[in-house]
């Protein structure tokens, strides 16, 4: 359950891409760098993650590590042509995964409801959004489906951290 935990944190997570304005990756642009991101309730459980464009922009990577635990995982972020939609792609290091699709709406990032497969089969369906406070900071929330009804799952608080390079998996 601990892994699912910390899996359905990352997934609600977006990537972004230095994009020029106007491109489908603009909205994730302010996140390309590092973070550090402390779990509300959870003392001295922290995630470091980094963003980074990748392939010329047309995707972004964002890898993190929850710290102190040895758990990791890593998301891509891309357009669907398809969908016409920001998507993601979470792979976790214990080898579950899920994908959705991201919307930027009212200065967040959103991500729609999503399933979140463990390695095992097991699921745990997610939503999430992103708000930023300002440059260098960001609080990401998450909720979880349970009997029908959508209830609060995780909420961390991140700012910008310039001494961390990316997460090694």
């Amino acid at each position: 359950m601990r892994a699912a935990f910390l899996a359905l944190c990352f997934a609600v997570c977006v990537t972004p891409a230095r994009a020029e304005n106007g491109s489908p990756m603009a909205p994730l642009a302010p996140l390309v760098g590092c973070w550090r991101g402390n779990f509300e309730n959870q003392a001295g459980i922290t995630d470091e993650r980094c963003f980074e464009p990748m392939l010329g922009g047309a995707f972004v990577r964002d890898t993190h590590a929850v710290r102190p635990t040895a758990y990791v995982g890593e998301s891509i972020y891309f357009f669907d042509a398809q969908t016409q939609a920001l998507s993601f792609t979470y792979y976790a290091g214990g080898g579950g995964m899920s994908s959705g699709g991201v919307r930027s709406e009212q200065g967040a990032l959103v991500f729609e409801p999503y399933t979140f497969v463990n390695a095992d089969g097991t699921t745990l369906r997610l939503r999430g959004s992103w708000r930023f406070d300002g440059p260098d900071r960001y609080v990401a929330v998450s909720e979880i489906e349970q009997g029908g009804q959508w209830r609060p799952f995780m909420r961390i608080t991140y700012v910008r951290a310039p001494d961390l390079t990316a997460p090694v998996h």
